[in-house]
């Protein structure tokens, strides 16, 4: 049996090459054009030579005329970019009620991405027993294109999902890889963000083979961000080996199972906007990236990168800042200067015992161009909910060093609990509560930090005011 954390760490790669190798994701048009520029001198000279001349009746004409032309060719190419896809996503995290087969919940809560903290970073298990979601559904590595069947009808679509992830409970589950989908889109809404209802069926050969027929309410997308609502059946299996004997087994999985699901950096097109060109495509946020690193000093008293070594010996540098699939969202508010904002996954690391694990946390921005392009400005608050608990205000500059990458100073202040409350860390650096009598009984999860950090955003886009769809009279608004 292959792991899931082995099917994981391969996922990643094979992502990749789908999204960059099974189709592009621009379709290119080429327009060559020969010009050809003719010019013709024409020249005329008079000469009357003096005096009078009997020149009888007939006599040639003193005007002489040369003509010389000039004949260039040369070439003009047209390029038009369009895009090429359907839908191209990142991640999709889907939480599943009614899914459980025999097994014990998952604990990954709404969308399937809460962990336990003390899960998460420790490897102990929550006692907590009271689970509304029994598994999750995750997909990394999501394409569709248009399907031309059926009289070239229109919203048909079919896909590839390079790892997919069915985990009915804790002791059940569904791994694809190379997953082909086929998908009809009904539209309730065609303007920005959308909504539609999606019928769709889902064929695995490996690791597991399995289908799954699902249909889903979705919104979106704005800015890379869908929301889902999912109802669905999956049954299908794994073949592995007796433990007993030599002999090939077959692990039956059946379940059905209802979702509630979420998706960042996942763009979706209509078939029309297939045919418009990509400078021309509306914008709905002022930024959307994939990773944003931060090195950072803070007012901890040690440092993440040594928790052992006493305060005076710790380094400058006390912890960093990740971000992953960023998305701000223009609002009408000051010009559309507001955004209300989150990321797939946010990690706010200020010392051994600072920090802030947060899925989905809600951030509210105000964009500031000082120089109307390229260096801005950007005040934010910000609040994360689980499974760390925390407020964040500050400010972060950046500026563009390509169109894909920009340079961040980043400055705030963080308040909150970490979530976790393990004793037993005390070689490690970490802040714990002690009873009347000295004895630890916790580790203490409040934290209050102020940071300073520079660092860099990866595969971001940053759009200006001009770049965004709003104030423009479009129908729209």
């Amino acid at each position: 049996m292959i792991s899931s954390r082995s099917l994981f760490a391969v996922s990643i790669l094979v992502a990749s090459l789908v999204l960059v190798g099974c189709g592009s994701i621009t379709r290119v048009e080429r327009d060559v054009h020969t010009i050809v520029e003719v010019d013709t001198l024409v020249t005329k000279r008079v000469q009357n030579l003096p005096g009078e001349r009997d020149n009888g009746i007939i006599f040639p004409s003193p005007t002489t005329e040369s003509r010389d032309r000039d004949v260039r060719r040369y070439d003009s190419l047209a390029v038009r970019e369009y895009p090429a896809f359907i839908r191209l996503g990142l991640f999709e995290g889907i939480g599943l009620i009614g899914s459980s087969i025999d097994g014990e919940s998952t604990k990954r809560s709404m969308f399937g991405l809460y962990y336990d903290i003390n899960d998460l970073l420790f490897g102990r298990e929550t006692d907590s027993t009271s689970h509304l979601f029994d598994g999750y559904i995750h997909r990394i590595g999501i394409m569709e294109w248009k399907l031309p069947l059926f009289d070239n009808a229109q919203d048909w679509t079919w896909g590839v999902t390079a790892y997919e992830r069915l985990q009915a409970d804790a002791e059940n589950s569904l791994t694809g890889m190379g997953v082909l989908t086929v998908s009809k889109r009904i539209y309730y809404s065609k303007r920005i963000p959308y909504m539609a209802l999606r019928p769709s069926v889902s064929l695995a050969a490996f690791p597991s083979m399995y289908v799954n027929t699902s249909v889903s309410g979705d919104v979106g997308s704005i800015g890379g961000l869908n929301l889902r609502a999912y109802v669905g059946y999956a049954f299908g299996g794994e073949f592995g080996r007796s433990r007993q004997s030599s002999t090939s087994t077959f692990e039956s999985v059946n379940f059905p199972y209802f979702g509630i699901g979420v998706s960042a950096l996942d763009f979706l097109n209509r078939e029309e906007e297939t045919e418009t060109e990509w400078k021309y495509h509306e914008h709905s946020a002022w930024e959307i990236g994939a990773i944003d690193l931060t090195l950072l000093g803070s007012s901890a008293e040690r440092s993440f990168m040594s928790p052992a070594d006493p305060p005076e010996a710790a380094p400058t540098i006390k912890g960093l800042t990740v971000r992953l699939a960023t998305a701000d969202i223009a609002l009408p508010f000051l010009n559309y200067k507001v955004s209300v904002g989150t990321s797939l996954f946010e990690a706010l690391i200020l010392g051994p015992s600072e920090y802030g694990i947060s899925m989905l946390p809600i951030r509210v921005t105000y964009h500031w161009l000082p120089f109307k392009r390229d260096l801005r400005i950007d005040p934010f608050i910000e609040y994360g909910y689980a499974p760390s608990s925390f407020g964040h205000v500050g400010v972060r500059t950046t500026l563009p060093l390509s169109d894909q990458m920009n340079l961040q100073i980043v400055t705030g202040y963080v308040q909150g609990n970490t979530g976790s409350s393990i004793p037993g860390l005390e070689d490690q650096g970490y802040s714990f509560i002690t009873d009347r009598y000295n004895r630890i009984t916790a580790a203490d999860p409040n934290f209050s930090t102020v940071y300073l950090g520079i660092g860099v955003g990866l595969y971001t886009r940053q759009f200006n005011r001009g770049d965004l769809r709003y104030g423009k009279g479009y129908p729209h608004e």
